[in-house]
């Protein structure tokens, strides 16, 4: 996607086949590279090294956290109607704008379990997050939820990723610093599946009371690390680190992945209560990412409104996560389980016995 004259008819032919209104936008600043609009960034390496949490073999990386107004112009799910990370605005009327009580604040404490990482557990900055990542290669713990028919079913936790600034607003109040804590179906290796993310929230303490989480990960205001991937000084305890936001409250809603390829199947529960970090914490984690990810910067934030009216729906206190939409009927849902709309000439079972032999 460049200004230049040879590749605008290929940017053209690819927005004349995009109806939403945010992809349209995104186009249109593309387009509009020559008269004084930023273009979007072109030559971008497609794949990067940093690992995955979201379960898919490569990652990402033709795209800029400083354009993200153009993300949907090379990947199209970015347009779609279910994205994250979304503003919980519960101050919007409508058809479903007043969350749904769907239980009772702290029933996500007994169905999570998360390990202690032990010894010097690595701690490595993923540019592709914008945040430090404390994958280890295996199972970090569990979560017990339920299905969209009420039936049990387990999650593992695969990746905890700590990041400076709140992926998301809840009723006004965004986040100094959030820990996502991303699970996949257990023994699943279906990267479509749904994924769900526990999101821990850090409010910066006026006491100056300090994260013993920060400070297990060595990120506690002392001397910046020499690379990107560093070990942490201590054992890292997820399970302290979650315990009192799992026993509040917490809201749930249906999204995507909140980068690309912006994917629609990401189950989010967001726990409301906050952890106290201090300024010298945040700093460091800021500094890290800043150094190593190439900021702090996020995807803007997508409101609940609905363009037809109404709002998305979010559950206040909820352990389900519901079926992933399947529906073919978007241009960009590019899933396996639609495949068949547009694959059905290969392949081919090459019977010798059924074969032409006439010509």
């Amino acid at each position: 996607f460049s200004p230049t004259a040879q590749a605008r008819p290929d940017s053209a032919r690819m927005c004349s086949k995009m109806a939403r209104p945010v992809v349209l936008g995104s186009c249109l600043l593309a387009l509009l590279g020559r008269s004084g609009q930023a273009a979007c960034p072109a030559d971008l390496d497609p794949y990067s090294a940093d690992p995955n949490p979201f379960g898919w073999p490569v990652t990402p990386a033709e795209f800029s956290y400083d354009q993200p107004e153009c993300w949907a112009a090379k990947y199209e799910r970015c347009g779609g109607e279910r994205q994250s990370p979304m503003d919980l605005d519960f101050h919007l009327s409508g058809p479903g704008c007043a969350p749904r009580v769907a239980g009772t604040a702290g029933d996500l404490a007994a169905r999570a379990s998360y390990k202690i990482l032990a010894g010097r557990p690595a701690m490595t900055v993923s540019k592709y997050m914008r945040g430090v990542s404390m994958m280890t290669g295996s199972s970090i713990g569990s979560l017990k939820l339920q299905d969209a028919n009420g039936m049990p079913v387990e999650y593992e936790a695969v990746d905890a990723v700590l990041t400076a600034g709140g992926f998301h607003k809840v009723d006004s109040f965004i986040a100094d610093a959030e820990l996502l804590i991303f699970h996949q179906p257990k023994g699943s290796t279906d990267a479509f599946a749904s994924r769900v993310v526990i999101s821990v929230p850090f409010r910066k303490s006026e006491s100056g009371a300090g994260s013993e989480l920060f400070e297990q990960m060595g990120l506690s205001g002392g001397a910046m690390p020499e690379s990107g991937v560093w070990r942490a000084p201590q054992s890292v305890d997820l399970q302290a680190a979650t315990e009192a936001a799992l026993e509040g409250q917490s809201y749930a809603y249906s999204g995507s992945m909140p980068m690309p390829p912006c994917i629609e199947n990401v189950r989010y529960f967001l726990l409301t209560t906050t952890q106290p970090v201090s300024a010298a914490q945040l700093s460091s984690l800021e500094g890290v990412l800043s150094k190593y990810a190439g900021g702090t910067r996020k995807r803007p934030l997508v409101s609940r409104a609905l363009a037809g009216g109404g709002c998305r729906a979010v559950d206040q206190d909820s352990v389900q996560v519901p079926a992933v939409d399947t529906s073919c009927a978007s241009p960009s849902n590019r899933s396996s389980a639609c495949w068949a709309a547009t694959c059905g000439v290969s392949p081919l079972d090459l019977a010798p016995a059924r074969a032409d032999k006439s010509k």
